[in-house]
C-alpha cells in the first residue's frame, strides 16, 4: 500500500526535527533483519537514549536539505551511500556516540546489519570505519572530568616547578663556573 502525500510530509517533518536537534546521526541498511532484531534495535537504543526511524532514501534526503546537511563533506568527498538501499537511521541527542556505540555492538551479533555511516554534528562520514569514529567517541562527562583534573593539578605543578627552578639555577651557575675555569 503506497505511502500518502501527507503521510510522506509528516515523516519529512518528523526526520527534520530530528535532525536539526540530534547530535548524530547514523545511517543503517537493515535489509533481512526480523521483526524480533528490529524490536531488539529499536529497544536497545530507546535505553541510550537514542531515537530510531526507518525512512525512504528521498524522504531523507529532502529533509537534510532543509536541515541545510549535505551528502558532501568539506574536502569534496561525495557520501550519497549513505541514501542508498534500504535505510534506517538512528539519532543521538544527549551522548553524540550512543546510537554508533549501540549500532556497533548489535552488527556483531545481527551481521545484517550493515553500517553505512552518518552525521557528526554537520559532517558526514562514510562507512563501518566512520561509524565506529563516532562510537570511540569520549563521553563529554569524560572530557569535562579531565579537564577538571588537570586544572586542580595545576597548581601542585606550577610549585614543583617554583622549587626546581632554584636548584636549576644553581646547576646551571656551577655548569657555567667549571665552563669558564
Amino acid at each position: 500500500m503506497p505511502i500518502t502525500r501527507a503521510r510522506k510530509e509528516a515523516i519529512v517533518e518528523t526526520l527534520t526535527q530530528r535532525f536539526s536537534t540530534c547530535q548524530s546521526a547514523v545511517f543503517i541498511d537493515y535489509g533481512g533483519l526480523t521483526v524480533h532484531d528490529m524490536e531488539r534495535v529499536r529497544a536497545e537504543l530507546r535505553s541510550s537514549g537514542s531515537d530510531f526511524l526507518v525512512a525512504k532514501n528521498n524522504l531523507i534526503r529532502i529533509a537534510l536539505d532543509r536541515c541545510g546537511l549535505t551528502l558532501t563533506d568539506a574536502g569534496g568527498q561525495s557520501h550519497e551511500e549513505l541514501c542508498l538501499g534500504m535505510t534506517a537511521v538512528a539519532f543521538g541527542y544527549e551522548q553524540p556516540n550512543a546510537p554508533a556505540k549501540v549500532l556497533t555492538d548489535l552488527a556483531g551479533s545481527l551481521p545484517m546489519i550493515q553500517l553505512k555511516g552518518g552525521f557528526l554534528g554537520t559532517t558526514p562520514v562514510s562507512g563501518e570505519a566512520g561509524v565506529k569514529r563516532i562510537a570511540n567517541m569520549r563521553a563529554k562527562e569524560d572530557a569535562l572530568a579531565d579537564v577538571v583534573r588537570l586544572m586542580k593539578a595545576a597548581p601542585s605543578r606550577v610549585r614543583m616547578l617554583c622549587a626546581a627552578a632554584p636548584q636549576r639555577l644553581i646547576a646551571l651557575k656551577r655548569l657555567l663556573e667549571q665552563e669558564a675555569a
